[in-house]
């Protein structure tokens, strides 16, 4: 992959697939024009990507502005190239391409967006990537769990509000007769304990029968009545039920190719803002600032977590983090178990959470809750990430 070189083209061009592959980039001539309209006034001293990563992110929170949220994608194009990659590549085989995990991910940009804290001092780009990676993994693990299921054991798992929503994704307006035959099909099939529920397979003509009678019995209580059902209409039903299950639980990639940006449209980006008053960058160059500062503290307060943990701790992270190794290929190294890896990882890791929280309610005056101590998490996991990153960046640069 040909990386990106400037701050004009990170901020303005998109990725090209050829197939499964990358193929280039493509240049947004609109965005290319603003980014150096922006560039041109600002100091000529901030040619910074985490400058103007937080720039466009303050923009696109104050006011949800569509020029911001272009750059933004344009700019999370390689962390999302990158995680989806690193998946399909080492789990995913068959159906799911490397274009699709891209596309799934890219699409839950405005919600990443939203979710990051450049308080937590991780920069856009890192924080991006493992959320992208996140949503991928989400997305196969609900792919995965639709798709080894019989049409008819996926049935007997769905709970009824998964129905509702499923209906309702599918566009069905009157949604009570559905639930009424769903509800007469787990009365009728029941599962066999000795057998998983995802291999439930399909009703018997006897119990097409029975859920046929039981809905005809039943449908009068629903207003308006619906029709009755013979045992074929009632299958077909079923089968329409399914379909609408596995569309919202594992929804269908659209292609690619389809323009992330109306270019026949209403011009949007024609109407570029030029709001970038004085103040506006003023704030943005102190919002930058004091993120830098923030980041060089906590970079201190783990970098002394690290070091004061035991020799054996610090050679646990660098065979994760450094040597990408899974938990597996390290219990076999230090002539462990894999769940010993997990916990020691786990321990370690809360460790330097400690640190980091007593650091930031003492400095930051964080209230601390389950949601911001999560954040914190994710925040260390990344920092581990870039740290050890940069760490085997500068040990291969001095040839060790």
């Amino acid at each position: 992959m040909q990386l990106r070189t400037t701050v004009i083209e990170l901020f303005s061009t998109f990725i090209r697939f050829s197939g499964d592959r990358f193929d280039g980039w493509v240049s947004d001539w609109r965005l290319k024009k603003g980014m150096a309209d922006h560039l041109t006034r600002a100091d000529q001293a901030i040619q910074s990507e985490d400058f103007w990563a937080l720039y466009w992110h303050q923009r696109w929170q104050s006011d949800i502005s569509s020029q911001a949220e272009a750059h933004l994608q344009a700019y999370l194009q390689e962390p999302c190239y990158w995680a989806a990659r690193r998946i399909t590549e080492r789990f995913v085989q068959g159906q799911w391409t490397l274009a699709d995990g891209f596309q799934t991910a890219i699409a839950h940009t405005p919600s990443i967006l939203k979710r990051y804290k450049p308080d937590y001092g991780s920069s856009l780009s890192t924080y991006a990537q493992t959320a992208f990676s996140n949503v991928i993994r989400d997305h196969l693990r609900q792919q995965h769990e639709a798709n080894i299921c019989s049409d008819w054991g996926l049935l007997r798992r769905l709970s009824q509000a998964q129905l509702q929503r499923s209906l309702g994704f599918a566009g069905v307006p009157q949604t009570e007769s559905a639930i009424l035959i769903w509800q007469c099909f787990r009365a009728v099939c029941l599962p066999d304990p000795q057998r998983p529920v995802k291999a439930l397979p399909p009703p018997t003509p006897d119990q097409i029968a029975q859920m046929a009678e039981r809905y005809n019995q039943q449908r009068v209580q629903l207003s308006p009545i619906p029709p009755r059902l013979g045992a074929e209409d009632l299958v077909v039903s079923l089968q329409q039920v399914v379909q609408a299950a596995r569309a919202y639980l594992a929804p269908p990639i659209i292609s690619l190719n389809q323009s992330q940006f109306d270019q026949a449209g209403q011009e949007q980006l024609d109407t570029l803002s030029s709001d970038d008053s004085p103040m506006n960058r003023l704030l943005a160059n102190e919002a930058y600032a004091e993120q830098q500062r923030r980041v060089q503290q906590l970079e201190a307060v783990l970098g002394g977590a690290i070091a004061a943990l035991t020799l054996a701790d610090q050679t646990l992270l660098q065979l994760y983090y450094r040597g990408g190794l899974t938990q597996a290929a390290i219990a076999q190294q230090l002539q462990m178990q894999q769940y010993q890896v997990s916990r020691r990882l786990s321990r370690v890791r809360q460790q330097l959470l400690v640190n980091v929280a007593q650091w930031s309610q003492k400095t930051l005056h964080i209230t601390l809750d389950s949601a911001v101590l999560a954040s914190m998490s994710d925040a260390i996991h990344e920092w581990l990430q870039r740290h050890y990153q940069n760490t085997a960046e500068d040990l291969d640069e001095l040839g060790v």
